[in-house]
């Protein structure tokens, strides 16, 4: 039943990451770069830009810091992944798949280009300009804070972490250690 949780996260993760680099390339090779395309008017454009940092361009420069820390980021994601069972917790782990692929998306384009290609632009309220990755990260993760927020309570932080499991009831189990 774990791999199988795992194969499905791996494919949710790689088909985001396949479509982010999609329409990645599409961008590059359809647009010049700074060129601004209308969709909506004035309110969304298709705008393409290289981003040499992370969101809102902080860290401008500092690639390989970028690189490390989505590195990082993506172990860290990996890790709570595996640790989280079948029963209670889809919804979480779907999410955590979309950022894995999102952040994997992005870190392509930062080890074989030493940028990001970001091309979504809200010229209207002027938001930064973003990709396809970056929804799959900050959408999942404003989903992972209302279901922290609202859904989930301290027994559950535990069975996440590894710290407690579910039986088939549903009752939290203190999971035993090597030395006990």
């Amino acid at each position: 039943m774990k791999d199988k949780k795992i194969i499905s996260g791996l494919i949710i993760s790689i088909i985001s990451m396949i479509i982010d680099q999609a329409i990645k390339l599409l961008v590059i090779k359809n647009f010049e770069l700074h060129e601004e395309k209308k969709v909506l008017g004035d309110i969304f454009t298709l705008y393409y830009i290289r981003n040499t940092g992370s969101a809102w361009g902080m860290l401008s420069g500092h690639t390989w810091l970028l690189v490390i820390i989505s590195l990082l980021a993506i172990f860290i994601i990996g890790y709570v992944y595996c640790n989280i069972p079948n029963k209670k917790y889809t919804i979480l782990r779907v999410c955590l798949a979309l950022i894995l692929g999102g952040a994997l998306g992005n870190l392509i384009d930062r080890i074989r280009l030493n940028y990001v290609v970001d091309y979504l632009y809200f010229k209207l309220i002027d938001f930064p300009v973003f990709n396809f990755a970056d929804i799959c990260v900050t959408v999942p993760v404003a989903l992972v804070v209302l279901l922290c927020i609202f859904k989930y309570k301290g027994d559950d932080f535990d069975v996440i972490m590894g710290e407690k499991r579910l039986d088939e009831n549903g009752e939290y189990i203190e999971k035993r250690r090597k030395n006990d």
